[in-house]
């Protein structure tokens, strides 16, 4: 072999050389190529970068304003729709907006009523008194009531943590709150966070106003 062929042929493997690293490090290999991935910067929300203000996907609720039907049509899926008069959502009927690709959006019971207790006479309970709930359920029963003193709750405590011999504990909302709990999906109006005995029972409720909605709040107890 001549030393020109052999010169091109040096020239050649330096130009395919430089080509594969101007192409950031391709290489090739039975026939399928390879490339080091491309990445770019990640930007935090705490960076300082300003916020567009979509922060969230959260579908807005649409209020509840009259009772619905099973399998009668509704509005937005996910919204939820309680009907009852007691401050204990187990003794409650609960709706769901529940959405189906032939059907379209519908109300369906999630849950039914599940109480058998009754509360007595306003006057009979007091704050800090002793009180009975029969054979209903041991110490996970609880009997929910609105009296002029708040809501008041036959329970032994929230939890393990905190339990107590059964008595009535009562909860008075603050000022700008109703009197009895709202019900889930009830149309509000304002900016209104208002406890139900959140922290003092194992089913009561903190509830706030949003999106004039009435909807749960996760509670922060001691």
């Amino acid at each position: 072999m001549s030393a020109r062929p052999l010169t091109a042929m040096k020239s050649a493997a330096a130009w395919m050389l430089a080509s594969t690293l101007s192409l950031g490090g391709l290489s090739f290999a039975c026939d399928e190529v390879y490339a080091d991935p491309v990445t770019t910067p990640t930007f935090s929300p705490f960076s300082g970068i300003p916020d567009s203000g979509l922060t969230s996907t959260r579908t807005r609720p649409v209020a509840c304003t009259s009772a619905p039907r099973e399998n009668s049509p509704c509005v937005q899926p996910g919204s939820i729709c309680e009907q009852g008069q007691s401050p204990d959502q187990r003794c409650n009927t609960i709706y769901v907006c529940a959405s189906d690709v032939a059907y379209g959006s519908y109300w369906t019971e999630q849950a039914p009523p599940r109480c058998t207790l009754e509360c007595p006479d306003p006057a009979q309970i007091a704050d800090g008194a002793p009180c009975d709930v029969g054979d209903a359920g041991g110490d996970e029963a609880e009997l929910h009531c609105t009296t002029a003193a708040g809501t008041c709750v036959c329970t032994t405590g929230r939890d393990g943590a905190h339990a107590h011999a059964r008595k009535w504990v009562c909860t008075k909302p603050a000022d700008d709150c109703p009197a009895t709990r709202p019900l889930l999906g009830q149309p509000c109006f304002g900016q209104h966070s208002c406890d139900y005995g959140s922290c003092e029972s194992k089913r009561g409720m903190r509830m706030i106003c949003e999106d004039e909605v009435w909807q749960t709040e996760i509670a922060e107890c001691d």
